[in-house]
Formats: C-alpha cells, sequence, structure tokens
C-alpha cells in the first residue's frame, strides 16, 4: 500500500542546558552549567547510585553526564575540571547543592508546545 503522506524529515533534538546561578547564599558568584537533555539510562544511573547512597559514584557519573561547565577554582586559583573527577574534588555540601538544583529543574514538565494543546500526541 502505498502512503500519500510525504515522508517526515529528520529531527535533531536540542541540546539544553541551565546555567545554576548561587545568589544570597555561601556560594555566591559560583557559576554552572548542566545538562538537561541528559538520557534517560543517565538519568536512572544517578537516580540508582542515589538510591544505592554510593556517594563517590553519584557525583563522578553526575560531573562525567550532566556538568558542562563551571567557575570553579581551587584555593590558588587554579581550575578545577568540570567532570567527575572535579565534582568529587569539590565540597559535599556544594556537590549536594549543585545536583539538587540540577534534578529539580530536570525533572519539571515542560509548557506545552505553542499552539497545540496536546503537545503534537495523537
Amino acid at each position: 500500500m502505498l502512503s500519500t503522506q510525504k515522508a517526515a524529515k529528520g529531527f535533531r533534538i536540542p541540546k539544553r542546558t541551565a546555567r545554576l546561578l548561587f545568589s544570597d547564599t555561601q556560594y555566591e558568584g559560583a557559576e554552572v552549567v548542566v545538562r538537561l537533555d541528559v538520557p534517560i539510562a543517565g538519568f536512572v544511573e544517578i537516580q540508582d547510585l542515589i538510591a544505592s547512597e554510593s556517594q563517590l559514584q553519584v557525583f563522578r557519573v553526575f560531573g562525567d553526564k550532566v556538568l558542562d561547565s563551571w567557575n570553579l577554582q581551587r584555593d590558588d586559583g587554579t581550575p578545577i575540571p568540570a567532570d567527575g573527577e572535579g565534582m568529587n574534588s569539590i565540597s559535599m555540601d556544594l556537590g549536594n547543592v549543585i545536583l539538587s538544583e540540577w534534578a529539580e529543574i530536570a525533572t519539571q514538565v515542560p509548557p506545552p508546545l505553542e499552539g497545540n494543546s496536546n503537545n503534537g500526541v495523537q
């Protein structure tokens, strides 16, 4: 059977990020850029690690799969790498704040698509 519909063009999923700004806290001036479009497998891996209470692994995976960039520096002014190793070198408190802020943003339901009350679902 032949279809009269045109074939759909390929769609590239946009890469979204969020900039976490820490104002009115002890970390004022820190800026952390995180990925919002983490593959489902990566998100579930982080959630499973949190449930297993494997903190070092949680921060390493988060740093390697979610962290995009930041402006964090060591006491001597050298940049801390924005990766799993860098996540494991910052304070537990700051690491938890970053992870919590990302989790809150990443799990928000996006608003409906413009002009479409059913988000394109038919």
